[in-house]
């Protein structure tokens, strides 16, 4: 008696796909090869193009750094001195106005508004008015004042109703003192 086993499964019916599947990938490596060909003559054609416009932008840098001439560090020291006097005698202390706006602008609240700025750059001094309909939301924005890290002080020195356009509204005024 003799036994006759096999422990793979029969081909015959998988040749045939298999077969087309080797020849579909072929195909497709096929066409990306003539795709690259095709792609690298067209960056070929396009290179001495390319290399004229770096030259030309190689000559422009050249021409922008060597007509600059930076100062000597003497001259550099001299002008340092003299922006130093400049701004002793101007007296400026604190933040300037816009930096100073742009950090009003992020404290105070969506509800609320700044009616008027007076800022005393000389003194360090601010005094703004804000208004709002609650006086809940000028609270708030008073205690974010307080804590501001750069502000040595925060007075509120008056508060008042005031009608506007048919609406009425509370007015903060507070003075704010800049730590120098």
């Amino acid at each position: 008696m003799k036994l006759t086993t096999s422990f793979s499964p029969p081909v015959g019916n998988l040749a045939p796909w298999l077969a087309a599947v080797f020849w579909a990938i072929t195909l497709v490596i096929g066409v990306m090869s003539i795709w690259s060909v095709v792609a690298a003559r067209g960056m070929q054609q396009e290179k001495p193009a390319l290399r004229e416009r770096l030259g030309q932008i190689e000559d422009r840098k050249q021409k922008a750094v060597s007509q600059e001439k930076l100062p000597s560090a003497k001259d550099l020291a001299a002008l340092k001195q003299r922006v130093a006097l400049v701004n002793s005698l101007a007296g400026h202390r604190g933040w300037s106005t816009s930096v100073l706006l742009a950090k009003l602008e992020k404290l105070l609240p969506k509800q609320a508004a700044l009616a008027s700025l007076h800022h005393k750059t000389k003194e360090g001094e601010v005094v703004i008015v804000a208004e709002s309909r609650n006086v809940e939301i000028l609270t708030a924005f008073l205690l974010k004042l307080e804590q501001e890290p750069h502000f040595a002080e925060v007075l509120l020195t008056k508060q008042a109703r005031h009608k506007a356009m048919g609406r009425k509204s509370v007015q903060f005024e507070v003075r704010i003192k800049e730590r120098l």
